[in-house]
């Protein structure tokens, strides 16, 4: 054997010693870490491969490698509730927080979390996916990625780093993690819960249970011991449902013989059951969430948390937050299972990509919109002042339903965003982030008006040129107000509306033509919007992933070469809004429909003949078919004319706007027939055309 390939021979067995050395150094002390391998891509692989026989299973995540093994990045959620021992996370073309942080709730207690990269002083040589926020721009350098890997050489430890051409670094000293405490199989507080949940069965007033945990306590587990021991001995019949079976899967393998039906089939077909059990349910639309409440004596929710699960936080947030309280027990599970308490990995990613959330700040009872101080920011200047970062993340956090990693790396890196502070005893109370859109020539505008291309991050300038049909809206510049956040303790109070001022006075400073915002449609967020003087422009109708319903786009124009383009937009959604909700927009709920049609200020001028029809429905026989035109334009416009405090009766939305089945609409009791319904209702019309009358 040549002296060269002796030595490689003899590196070799070095590196797979180092490995098994690691690997038995993370056994003994039952911790998790990051082994962060940097250099060139065949190395990389290399390095897993003789890393690899010391762990039993592994999962790789790649947008790169092209194997049965390998999962690209957007299919990481699909992992969720799977474990192994050794996961690796490819970064060759990119580092996407998101995907880290789902793939580091994946491994089991001593195990490794493997990073491969290139150096990152070499970094710009890549493509980086993940890192291009606008217009396919990457920034002029990556402050993300900078502070990542700079915080993996920090205290405390959480990494390894193993380079490309240098010696094999020593092992940390690392403390020794105490184990969970099993009782049968089941951790303390899982018994607990059960106990509660006993308690729970015999209490009739509370009919929703709630069970919340971070990625890796045995939520679902949980969930199987309570469908064996509790429902199975009450004999209680029981349905699951989730996002998907597969969301459901560590649940059914535990719970044993459960009938399992998607959520949409429930609600179509309502089978009986004695308790209803939703697993993750943060990843259900709220409107869905609402029915099936309302259909099930019991219902037992759990849902994950962790500061990488955005819809979790939402549905804390939206949800559970709007149910009456005293119906609701809620519950927690804080111990880890798949790995141990005060485990390295797990702290060091709270720590360092702010998942967990620092105590908020004393209330401050006396901070009202205009006592604060108002600055606005470029992002890159909001991460180089010292804390500010962190504030500023934590509060969106906090406040908003879709924070998410990848959020905290747009915040660093992004060029086009700018950041509004609202700052009260050295603190900030609110935060309102602003992206820069539009300015697209005119062959640009013309490809996103005929759907060819879709420029990333222009979402407004792309909604109102390519959905709303308004040719060339994409030229004119605009700023969108992408989130607002405001301290829970001090909402209600003028900040919010505060923020958005500033945000105006800037884009007028800057010479924008207009500034806007898109949102999920519902009442509460549309009423804000309206007394911050935007106007409704556009209304998309599919349905959000997170709060199921549909986004709407607002706008304050700047430019006064935009009046005639605003003026077009508002006509139109009124000329068409009548079609709309009876065709595309039939599920919205009614609170909602009231809300659509008062910020629009939807208004129509009827004829004497088509008066007459509303008459001879309400105080006659006339049919409803043979009316309904005539019958949704007038409801529409009486309810829009509405105070908001004043209370509808929804099968004047439901059946006289939406056209709903007769057999859909919200029913108090069960025994009503078409009859009675199509009755009640010319009652109802009679009362609105009464009070047209009366001038009210």
């Amino acid at each position: 054997m040549s002296q060269n390939a002796s030595r490689i021979e003899t590196q070799a067995q070095e590196t797979f010693d180092w490995f098994q050395t690691l690997a038995n150094h993370l056994r003994v002390h039952r911790q998790r870490l990051i082994l962060s391998l940097q250099g060139e891509q065949a190395w990389c692989d290399q390095m897993v491969s003789i890393g690899k026989p010391q762990y039993q299973d592994w999962l790789v995540l790649s947008d790169r490698l092209d194997d049965e093994v390998a999962l690209p990045f957007s299919k990481a959620e699909t992992l969720l509730g799977q474990e192994a021992s050794l996961v690796v996370v490819d970064l060759f073309q990119g580092l996407n927080p998101d995907v880290l942080c789902i793939a580091s709730g994946l491994v089991k207690c001593g195990g490794l979390l493997v990073l491969l990269s290139v150096p990152p002083a070499q970094w710009s040589l890549i493509d980086d996916r993940y890192g291009v926020w606008q217009d396919d721009r990457a920034p002029g350098s990556p402050l993300f990625i900078e502070y990542f890997f700079n915080q993996l050489s920090q205290t405390p430890v959480g990494a390894v780093t193993l380079k490309q051409g240098e010696k094999l670094p020593p092992l940390p000293k690392l403390p020794t993690a105490e184990g969970v405490a099993m009782v049968s199989g089941k951790t303390g507080e899982q018994i607990e819960i059960q106990r509660r949940i006993d308690l729970w069965l015999e209490n009739q007033h509370q009919s929703i249970a709630l069970i919340t945990a971070d990625r890796g306590r045995g939520k679902s587990t949980c969930l199987g011991f309570i469908v064996q021991d509790q429902f199975a001995e009450r004999q209680m019949s029981v349905l699951v449902t989730a996002h998907s079976r597969h969301s459901a899967a560590i649940l059914l393998a535990q719970a044993g013989e459960v009938e399992f039906l998607a959520p949409d089939r429930l609600i179509a077909s309502a089978p009986p059951a004695d308790v209803l059990l939703i697993d993750e349910a943060a990843m259900l639309p709220y409107p869905m969430l609402e029915k099936l409440c309302r259909s099930y004596p019991r219902v037992l929710m759990a849902t994950t948390t962790g500061g990488y699960e955005g819809t979790g936080q939402g549905f804390l947030l939206r949800f559970i937050a709007r149910l009456p309280q005293d119906q609701v027990l809620r519950l927690n599970l804080d111990t880890p299972v798949r790995w141990a308490a005060n485990d390295c990995l797990e702290n060091w990613l709270n720590s360092n990509l702010l998942l967990k959330l620092p105590p908020q700040i004393d209330h401050l009872d006396d901070v009202r919109g205009e006592s604060c101080r108002y600055r606005v920011l470029g992002a890159r200047e909001s991460s180089e002042e010292t804390g500010l970062l962190s504030e500023i993340y934590s509060l969106m956090v906090s406040a908003h339903y879709r924070t998410r990693p990848t959020d905290l790396r747009r915040l660093m890196e992004n060029p086009d965003l700018s950041v509004v502070l609202a700052e009260a005893a050295g603190k900030i109370i609110g935060v309102a982030l602003l992206n820069r859109e539009g300015g697209f020539d005119r062959p640009l505008c013309e490809q996103v008006f005929l759907g060819k291309r879709r420029p990333m991050g222009h979402l407004l300038a792309q909604m109102l040129t390519a959905q709303a049909g308004v040719r060339h809206f994409a030229s004119h510049r605009g700023l969108r107000i992408q989130r607002i956040a405001v301290l829970s303790s001090n909402r209600r109070r003028g900040i919010g509306r505060r923020l958005v001022e500033a945000a105006i006075e800037h884009a007028s400073e800057q010479g924008f033509d207009y500034i806007g915002a898109s949102f999920a449609f519902e009442a509460e967020t549309s009423a804000f919007w309206q007394r911050c003087g935007f106007s409704l422009v556009h209304i998309g109708f599919g349905r959000g992933k997170s709060s199921g319903n549909q986004s709407v786009a607002v706008l304050r124009s700047l430019n006064t070469g935009l009046d005639d383009q605003l003026a077009g937009l508002q006509s139109r959604i009124q000329q068409q809004l009548p079609v709309w909700l009876s065709q595309f927009l039939q599920a919205m709920d009614s609170a909602s429909v009231a809300a659509l049609l008062r910020y629009s200020q939807y208004r129509t001028s009827l004829s004497q003949l088509e008066r007459d029809e509303v008459e001879a429905f309400a105080r006659g026989h006339k049919g409803f078919e043979l009316c309904f035109a005539s019958l949704q334009r007038f409801v529409m416009q009486a309810i829009a004319r509405m105070p908001e405090e004043t209370p509808i009766h929804p099968w004047l939305i439901e059946k006289a706007v939406q056209n709903k089945k007769w057999d859909r609409l919200e029913r108090k009791t069960g025994t009503l027939g078409r009859k009675q319904i199509q009755q009640k209702l010319r009652e109802l019309i009679a009362g609105l055309e009464k009070a047209r009358d009366d001038g009210g």
